[in-house]
């Protein structure tokens, strides 16, 4: 059976993890993706530590199943080709501050009179409209101004977590939209812009805490987070951490007994002394090392479990069952990759490709779009096109 989206094109001229992830999906499951870079190549490529030269880490795990060209936009010939490609697909993606693709021609109301089924794909940090619609921004930036790395307002703590939450939401929000446009265009026959912003992508992840604030705001009480005394991590005797997660009550009451403070086993609601429990708890998990809790608990399920390591995870268990690591013997040696986590039954994600070295396709693809070999040698000549000998 066809993959999901095969016979899909998509042109993808994003250079950083939003838009990376977003045509990584769509790759994934059958779509051709045709990443354009500029002829220096996107700054991830460069990023510590390298596989190769110009062929990061971080590129590999993001770039999979893309075939790669770089092409001088700056150029009108460049534009051609780019005007060329883009009337033959049916999805681009950009990320690019609001502004610049209009200079280079190549913004919606433009390419949507050449390709009136084109679904256009905008990912940036704070959307087409807006007095910040033209400020640079990454993850750090836009968490920090949605309130995501504020921590106490009583101590103002805030932190930096590892894991990109808006740009990576971002994502996710790209392919959906993206697939919801390639529906809407099945009834239509026609495409549309998609608009995906950041900042509104760590707004709506917020959305439980926001709905909690907003309430509490209304009862006249003290906001309520999303830790609780019943919901929090406790560090253990030997250092190591666990995480309870106990929101049922029978959940709580469970805990409470395994700790043998069955005192304070009625007392779950009791958030006038939120302090005073968490200390309770706090004090009783000192007690004993993660793993003697560990054992205590067997095979009991009331959701105190330990918090690992990123190395113990991916030596753990549930990451073997999940299947959700791969490795693959490519050109340049054997590449781990972390696999999609959309699991479908008929038409499952593949990897078929790695990460493509900078403009290693342009002569199939320049081919394809009528450009004899005459006409390619001209455009490398004029450093129209770079010069990749290398196919995979």
């Amino acid at each position: 059976m066809a993959q999901a989206l095969a016979g899909i094109r998509v042109v993808d001229f994003s250079k950083w993890l939003p838009g990376q992830y977003c045509s990584m999906v769509l790759g994934d499951f059958g779509a051709e993706i045709i990443k354009i870079e500029d002829l220096g190549g996107d700054g991830t490529r460069n990023f510590f530590p390298q596989k190769e030269e110009g062929m990061s880490y971080w590129h590999l795990a993001l770039n999979r199943n893309k075939k790669g060209m770089a092409v001088d936009l700056r150029t009108s010939k460049g534009k051609e080709i780019a005007l060329k490609l883009i009337k033959t697909a049916d999805v681009l993606i950009e990320g690019f501050r609001p502004g610049f693709m209009v200079k280079a021609g190549l913004d919606y109301e433009t390419v949507a009179k050449e390709n009136p089924r084109l679904v256009y794909c905008s990912l940036t940090g704070f959307g087409q409209t807006g007095k910040y619609k033209h400020k640079p921004a990454h993850d750090l930036n836009v968490i920090g101004l949605a309130g995501m790395t504020y921590l106490e307002a009583g101590t103002g703590g805030a932190t930096v977590s590892d894991i990109q939450f808006s740009a990576m939401g971002g994502a996710f929000n790209g392919v959906s939209g993206v697939l919801l446009a390639l529906l809407a265009r099945e009834r239509t026959g026609r495409g549309q812009h998609v608009d995906i912003g950041l900042f509104n992508a760590a707004i709506s992840e917020e959305t439980t805490i926001i709905s909690s604030l907003w309430g509490s705001q209304e009862q006249g009480v003290r906001p309520f987070g999303r830790l609780a005394h019943y919901y929090n991590i406790y560090r253990t005797k030997d250092g190591r951490y666990l995480s309870a997660g106990t929101i049922e009550p029978k959940f709580w009451r469970r805990m409470c007994e395994l700790i043998g403070r069955e005192d304070i086993m009625d007392r779950q609601m009791d958030f006038a002394h939120e302090g005073e429990l968490c200390g309770i708890l706090a004090e009783a998990f000192a007690q004993k090392t993660q793993k003697e809790w560990l054992n205590l608990i067997g095979n009991e399920e009331f959701c105190l479990t330990p918090i690992c390591s990123l190395q113990e995870a991916l030596s753990g268990d549930l990451v073997a069952e999940s299947q959700m690591l791969a490795e693959r013997q490519e050109d340049i040696g054997t590449v781990r990759y972390v696999k999609n986590p959309i699991k479908m039954s008929a038409t499952p994600a593949t990897i078929t490709r790695r990460a493509p070295r900078l403009g290693e396709h342009n002569a199939e693809i320049l081919g394809e779009i009528g450009y004899s070999t005459e006409q390619i040698e001209e455009l490398i000549a004029k450093k129209i096109i770079n010069d990749a000998k290398v196919s995979s």
